[in-house]
């Protein structure tokens, strides 16, 4: 699945870290901060802030699985189906 960005407004201009997290969501499905980190060589904040502006563009979603062990859930951004 490709993301379409031509879709959006001419005026709504993507990073090209931005541009750079959603084809690495495309090429590998869902995927943790740290693994997404660990790819893209960004600091995790960084990463964190601009997957949260894709959130808000409805590019990814945010979802949670649990662990096996105690705990927090493993969060994971993903492509949406769009």
């Amino acid at each position: 699945m490709m993301v379409d960005l031509s879709k959006f407004e001419d005026g709504m201009i993507f990073s090209p870290l931005q541009k750079e997290l959603i084809e690495v969501l495309e090429k590998n499905g869902p995927m943790t901060r740290a693994e997404l980190v660990k790819r893209v060589r960004s600091p995790r904040t960084t990463i964190y802030d601009n997957l949260m502006r894709l959130n808000n563009y409805n590019l990814i979603k945010k979802f949670s699985r649990p662990t096996n062990s105690r705990g927090r859930p493993l969060v994971f951004f993903k492509l949406t189906e769009e």
